[in-house]
């Protein structure tokens, strides 16, 4: 036998834990929708904004200089400002801002889809808002999407850096 104190603690635990099965095994699907719609909507800016930079190099980056964060060093042709793309951060985070409020989860709908007529067109809108904010301001920065090497940033030692010009 076992103690009403014992007892009582057994089945608050089994209860809350069947109450979480429940609550999670019914919204399961639910939640993973809403998941994979957030994601698709804060993802899509970026992959437009990287099929923009691959267009723009005809598909040829410096791998050398896409080891740097791999060997700790800094600079090269895809340095940047500091590591940074402002511009492709920038237009990244406007797209993403604009696809938010136009996601339909089954929780939420956000305020833009009463244009879209409740159709959830969050990733064409957040991939077209990226993509059109990128292309002017990263034609600003550099030759056809390309970043100038950083002069500033050192090389590690022994590996040399490959520069390879874009395409005309």
């Amino acid at each position: 036998m076992t103690s009403r104190a014992r007892a009582t603690c057994t089945v608050a635990v089994v209860a809350t834990a069947c109450v979480f099965a429940g609550h999670y095994a019914w919204d399961a699907q639910s939640a993973m929708t809403s998941f994979v719609l957030l994601l698709t909507a804060i993802g899509t800016p970026w992959a437009v904004i990287t099929l923009i930079g691959f267009v723009r190099c005809g598909g040829v980056y410096d791998a050398d200089a896409l080891q740097v964060f791999n060997r700790r060093a800094r600079g090269g042709i895809h340095w940047y400002r500091a590591g940074w793309n402002i511009p492709a951060t920038v237009a990244w985070a406007l797209g993403a801002a604009v696809g938010l409020p136009a996601v339909s989860l089954p929780s939420y709908e956000g305020p833009l889809l009463r244009l879209t007529g409740g159709v959830d067109c969050s990733f064409l809108l957040s991939g077209a808002v990226g993509g059109a904010v990128y292309l002017p301001l990263s034609t600003r920065e550099g030759a056809r999407g390309t970043a100038r090497p950083a002069t500033a940033a050192p090389q590690t030692p022994g590996t040399p850096s490959r520069h390879i010009e874009p395409r005309a």
